[in-house]
């Protein structure tokens, strides 16, 4: 078993300190890979900073009314869960998330994670 790095314990307080000023309610939705909810995996409430950015809009070209547009995900919206206080299953590309304390509980798809941060499992999402 690794023994912890001495910034640890620092590094956990500066966590937990940014997450009380920070996070908002999120509820994560497990799904298979059919859509349907992962009986293995139970959806779970938690608390986690979650910064959002417009999406970009490109009009790709092609029609003369400039009616085709195309989302891009240049304008990432991201959920930064707290790996030392994550108890829950590992989220995979294509779960949802839901902002349950925002106007309207908006519904992000998890387009890809990154869980090779220490400190962090990042969600990077899309709007749905």
């Amino acid at each position: 078993m690794a023994s912890p790095a001495r910034f640890h314990a620092v590094r956990d307080r500066v966590l937990n300190a940014n997450d009380q000023r920070f996070a908002e309610p999120v509820k994560l939705f497990f799904l298979t890979s059919a859509r349907e909810p992962d009986p293995e995996r139970e959806n779970v409430e938690i608390e986690a900073p979650l910064r959002t950015e417009a999406d970009a809009i490109q009009q790709p070209g092609g029609n003369r009314s400039g009616d085709w547009q195309t989302r891009s995900a240049s304008g990432a919206s991201r959920l930064s869960i707290n790996r030392a206080a994550y108890s829950g299953p590992l989220p995979r590309k294509g779960d949802r998330v839901r902002a349950i304390s925002r106007p309207g509980e908006p519904w992000f798809e998890v387009l890809f994670v990154d869980d090779r941060n220490h400190t962090r499992l990042v969600l990077h999402l899309g709007n749905l």
